[in-house]
């Protein structure tokens, strides 16, 4: 899934398309409601993530759109609604779309595989190049590159972390509001963290081809919901 930096990176163009000022409680309360899901770890996170128990097995899991939209469709038009709904609909497109382009799951044989048992190796698209899996969640690739790429995401959004302000009126099954102040320690490191040039030592993605993959969805996010009129 995409990290902290990347979905708020995503939620901070949604708010400039939308041209929600940088200062305005709708535009904060929205980019808190995009960091919502990740509150959740373990189990738990099948839960924030609205996913089906149809594809435990599998190593990568999309939420469930429809799920979410009815349970929660009629509140769309509240900030911190429409940004966990923005969450969800970055990870799906992620799973479903992006992933896809950049690597291959495969087995022993070289077959794709996306159950996470059978899985042995990774194969990386733009390079070719094929990695034990057991290596590949790890700080030299994976999550390394993720660590890589930030301070270019913070240096060209201007990316903050929102400051923490209760969503009293959040009311929802899956998450707490006052579980946001974990994940903002978090990202407040995130965004002082690193230096330009990391990103050029990057192994699992494309820069390039990460930006544009965060802005296309950030756009297609606006496409399908404007047929609500608040936004």
């Amino acid at each position: 899934m995409p990290g902290f930096i990347i979905h708020l990176a995503e939620a901070t163009m949604i708010m400039d398309y939308m041209e929600r000022k940088p200062d305005s409680a709708w535009r904060q309360e929205f980019l808190l409601g995009s960091l919502l899901p990740d509150t959740k770890l373990g189990a738990d996170k099948a839960v924030s993530h609205f996913w089906g128990p149809e594809h435990n097995e599998y190593i990568a899991r999309a939420p469930e759109l429809t799920s979410f939209l009815d349970k929660y469709g009629h509140r769309l038009d509240e900030p911190g609604i429409l940004g966990y709904y923005a969450h969800l609909y970055l990870d799906e497109h992620y799973v479903n779309g992006y992933w896809p382009r950049i690597l291959t799951f495969e087995d022993a044989d070289g077959h794709p595989e996306p159950r996470k048992e059978r899985i042995d190796r990774v194969e990386l698209k733009h390079s070719g190049k094929v990695i034990p899996f057991n290596q590949f969640f790890s700080s030299e690739y994976y999550y390394g590159d993720y660590t890589r790429s930030n301070h270019w995401f913070v240096e060209r959004y201007h990316i903050q972390a929102p400051e923490y302000r209760s969503l009293s009126g959040l009311n929802m099954d899956e998450v707490r509001s006052e579980d946001l102040k974990k994940i903002l320690e978090e990202l407040n490191y995130l965004c002082d963290k690193g230096k330009m040039g990391d990103e050029k030592d990057l192994k699992v993605f494309e820069l390039t081809e990460l930006e544009t993959f965060a802005l296309r969805t950030a756009e297609s996010f606006l496409s399908h919901m404007k047929h609500l009129i608040h936004i």
